[in-house]
């Protein structure tokens, strides 16, 4: 069977060490049996003595450690818990990625653009808004929108480019001084569309994109791993087949959140799917972070393709991922963590291993099917690239950190909650 497979990685760590060629040696094997018996099986021992929930707590507590001693072994004993439940620690510069891309990206994610409140808009979008017998008489033609660098960071989205006369004309119906348009920020410009745009049934939302990045990338995810992504879920402990099933053709249709999905006109939710697992599609790299992408050559707006994509169960995995990040980051906001070797400040990000698109616990993964696809030698040559990565964090990255630090950040201890606020609003 050629493609992604479902890949349970349930070994005894602490019973013997496993190389990485020897799980990589291990993974070809099975991949063969796959192809040759045309079946789904497991691949790795499923035989973990760990629940995800124990899986979590080991992570946890060296977090902490890390947390409350920042040294340089303490960073690598938490890079080395992480790696053993198939997670892995980055460390990047903090690049400053502006408010302007952070919030269109989130649009593009999101695929429509919220109505902004008055006390957002600029003082002249306000006044042209509030006084019309202010605004000036012009046309569409009148505006250049080059002359906007606001403008300049939505048009590299092609579906806001895709918009460019609605904008002007929005611009027009204002009476804008086309002098001004330097004046104008993204809520500005959140504003106008949303005039332009907003159907009133849309409870103040316009919708832009035919189709959400966030719902495009979810589409192409069932659509490639289907069968992997159903063996996975029901090799869960308590997952109700009924809820599989109504889960897979909600994100045929790009959504991944059942109390908002309908079939012909009604709802399906049931209150008997409240402890099913809930599907989030994280962003590997944050969007907020999206100037890492910057750095590394790329374009800011590749934080929404979907190789930056990956289907995360909410609890225990998404929950704690954030939640972890949010400890760490918490000292690193406290200066704690000041990177001596590179001279800058970092922040910490905790990343799914290369090539995984989906993680349904912290040892059941669903590899990418372009990635396993790939012969030997370039997948070799990719972890190759992930292992010598500057920023990502193992026992060949050492760093020496200040021990200087004074009141250090102490953990809050309802990691559940922070990472659902995480998980639902936006900081995926």
């Amino acid at each position: 069977m050629a493609g992604a497979i479902f890949h349970n990685t349930d070994i005894e760590h602490d019973k013997t060490e496993i190389t990485t060629q020897e799980q990589a040696a291990l993974l070809k094997r099975r991949i063969e049996e796959m192809k040759r018996n045309k079946t789904n099986l497991f691949v790795g021992q499923p035989m973990a003595k760990q629940s995800d929930d124990e899986c979590y707590a080991e992570i946890a507590a060296s977090c902490q450690k890390f947390i409350n001693e920042p040294s340089a072994a303490n960073e690598q004993e938490l890079a080395k818990t992480l790696e053993k439940h198939n997670l892995q620690l980055y460390c990047y510069t903090a690049d400053i990625t502006s408010e302007d891309k952070k919030n269109v990206a989130r649009m593009a994610f999101n695929g429509y653009v919220d109505r902004p409140q008055e006390y957002q808009l600029s003082s002249l979008v306000r006044n042209m808004k509030n006084r019309p017998a202010e605004r000036l008489s012009t046309t569409p033609d009148d505006y250049n929108l080059a002359n906007s660098s606001t403008w300049n960071v939505f048009k590299q989205i092609p579906e806001f480019a895709a918009i460019e006369d609605k904008v002007k004309k929005g611009l027009s119906v204002l009476g804008i001084p086309p002098e001004k348009l330097s004046e104008l920020k993204v809520k500005d410009f959140c504003y106008i569309i949303n005039e332009q745009m907003r159907n009133s049934a849309s409870g103040g939302a316009a919708r832009v994109f035919n189709e959400s990045y966030k719902a495009r990338n979810t589409k192409r995810f069932i659509e490639e791993n289907e069968e992997e992504f159903r063996a996975g879920l029901l090799a869960m402990p308590g997952v109700k087949k009924e809820y599989v099933e109504t889960l897979i053709r909600a994100m045929k249709k790009g959504i991944t959140d059942l109390t908002k999905y309908k079939e012909k006109g009604q709802p399906v939710w049931k209150d008997e799917w409240a402890d099913q697992p809930v599907l989030d599609v994280h962003h590997i790299v944050n969007i907020k972070d999206s100037a890492t992408k910057e750095a590394q050559g790329k374009k800011w707006t590749d934080i929404n393709n979907y190789e930056n994509m990956c289907f995360v169960v909410r609890y225990p995995q998404h929950d704690a991922m954030h939640a972890l990040e949010q400890d760490l980051q918490g000292n690193y906001h406290n200066d704690i963590f000041s990177n001596r070797k590179i001279g800058k400040k970092t922040f910490y990000r905790i990343q799914p291993p290369e090539g995984v698109r989906c993680m349904l616990g912290f040892h059941n993964m669903i590899y990418d099917r372009k990635y396993l696809g790939l012969p030997e030698k370039e997948k070799a040559e990719i972890k190759q690239r992930a292992e010598n990565n500057p920023n990502r964090v193992s026992g060949s990255h050492g760093r020496t950190y200040s021990n200087e630090a004074k009141d250090p950040y102490k953990s809050r201890q309802d990691w559940r909650n922070r990472g659902r606020y995480d998980a639902r609003y936006g900081e995926n």
